[in-house]
């Protein structure tokens, strides 16, 4: 290390190389802190952006989440009005039906009439409306016919399996020996304590009293204005089963 005297007073001062030496360390340290700060700008900078990026992401989570939460109110509101509306529509329905039964069972001044003279005798232009099984339509259209294919016995009249399955192949073609049970046993529930079915020696037989059978052979259908215009839903009037 180079020592040069003092002009004031002679004593020894660093020379001018170590003197360049720190200020060069100075500098470089100055240097190194103003990269960091660049560093850390940089650095804060991202996390601003970040910050944002996320307040604004939730902004929009909260956004629709409020969305949604107002659109399942309303669905549920909508919900309950339609819960609502179909029940008053279905209590409308049940009091507009016994309405109508009301009407029918007038219509002829009886009060004894069976649900089979009541679907015998409901009007053609209604009847594709009404909620009928296809076997409780053919029960309907073998009871129609009953003066042509039954029998006179003791008890009233009488009409066999083989003569209502050979009448429902003549009107819907091929009928199944389980398709005929069925509509034998639409027969006998729908005229009620007036029919029975028996076995025969060939197999079984529905039996009308007396006093069916004649309604049925005489009943004549209802005009639409005999049921002031009314489409009625004959199953409801009477009890709807499966088949």
């Amino acid at each position: 290390m180079n020592y040069k005297p003092n002009e004031g007073d002679g004593r020894s001062i660093v020379s001018s190389s170590e003197s360049s030496d720190r200020d060069d360390q100075l500098i470089e340290i100055i240097q190194q802190q103003r990269r960091e700060i660049t560093d850390l700008r940089a650095t804060v900078e991202k996390l601003v952006k970040t910050v944002e990026a996320q307040s604004e992401q939730i902004s929009t989570l909260e956004d629709v989440h409020t969305d949604y939460r107002e659109t399942n109110e309303r669905d549920k509101a909508e919900i309950r009005q339609d819960v609502t509306e179909n029940k008053r529509a279905t209590e409308q329905n049940k009091a507009h039906t016994e309405a109508v039964a009301r009407k029918l069972e007038r219509c002829d001044g009886s009060e004894e009439r069976t649900p089979l003279e009541q679907i015998v005798r409901l009007p053609d232009e209604i009847l594709h409306r009404a909620q009928l099984t296809a076997n409780q339509r053919r029960a309907r259209t073998i009871a129609m016919e009953l003066g042509g294919l039954a029998t006179t016995v003791p008890k009233g009249k009488r009409l066999d399996s083989t003569t209502i399955k050979e009448q429902l192949q003549h009107e819907y073609g091929s009928t199944h020996d389980q398709t005929v049970a069925r509509v034998m046993a639409f027969l006998d529930r729908l005229g009620g304590n007036r029919t029975e079915v028996v076995h025969t020696g060939k197999g079984k037989a529905v039996i009308f009293d007396d006093w069916l059978a004649n309604r049925l052979q005489r009943a004549e259908q209802f005009t639409m204005e005999a049921v002031d215009g009314v489409l009625t839903n004959v199953v409801s009037v009477t009890t709807r089963t499966a088949g």
